[in-house]
């Protein structure tokens, strides 16, 4: 079985831009490689990059919604230089910290396995079935838990046609305008889609995202679009 496909949900999620761990932004979905590391802890490989020969597409299941919020940490917390006056922590090492997060997502993920060794594939195709996980998945930062559901495929089919009308991401120079898909609400987003040993990101690449939860747009097709079920999806 080379293509599976999956329901991904969460109370929360926070998808932060690799380059960087200070930056409080997230993007609307996860990146390939935070898909990764989602299989990685599914069949407990730490070095997840050695997973990187996946494709993936995402399908946002309902209009992403975002609230920000702050938390308070401490300047050199655990560190000697941390500062102290009559025995307490003084105050001016204090600093807040935002967030922005993404409230109860709810993704369709679908994987083209056909290039991971079929040990890989075999054990993941299984933990996903059973439901079970060698370490604890997460949505992006490690308080954002994720839940995950099997989807039986039914019916796949490669298609043919030069441009088709998909529901999922595509990437920008694929899409495609169409002025009767009026109302749909879009967003770009240049994600990784690759990493290498030591967390060295790669391969940026500039997606098209529809946010808006049910609707469809239209992309080029150059042999990475797929007939699942229902849905037309569009294969990096």
């Amino acid at each position: 079985m080379s293509f599976v496909a999956l329901k991904l949900t969460g109370d929360y999620a926070h998808f932060s831009h690799p380059a960087t761990i200070y930056s409080s932004l997230t993007y609307p979905i996860p990146p390939k490689t935070a898909i990764m590391g989602f299989l990685g802890a599914l069949i407990g490989e730490e070095e997840h990059f050695k997973l990187s020969s996946i494709r993936y597409s995402i399908k946002v299941n309902k209009e992403i919604v975002k609230k920000s919020f702050v938390f308070n940490g401490v300047k050199f917390a655990l560190s000697k230089n941390m500062k102290l006056k009559e025995g307490y922590q003084d105050a001016s090492e204090k600093k807040q910290f935002y967030r922005e997060l993404i409230c109860s997502p709810s993704y369709t993920l679908f994987l083209d396995l056909s290039k991971l060794n079929d040990t890989y594939k075999e054990k993941i195709v299984s933990y996903l079935k059973e439901h079970k996980t060698s370490f604890t998945p997460y949505l992006g930062i490690n308080f954002c838990l994720a839940d995950f559901e099997w989807i039986e495929i039914k019916n796949i089919e490669k298609v043919e046609d030069e441009i088709v009308e998909i529901d999922t991401f595509t990437l920008k120079e694929d899409f495609e305008f169409d002025i009767d898909n009026y109302g749909v609400k879009l967003t770009t987003a240049n994600m990784a889609c690759d990493v290498q040993e030591h967390r060295i990101f790669k391969d940026f690449r500039e997606f098209i995202v529809e946010i808006g939860g049910d609707n469809k747009i239209k992309s080029k097709n150059r042999g990475n679009i797929y007939k699942i079920d229902d849905y037309g999806v569009y294969f990096v």
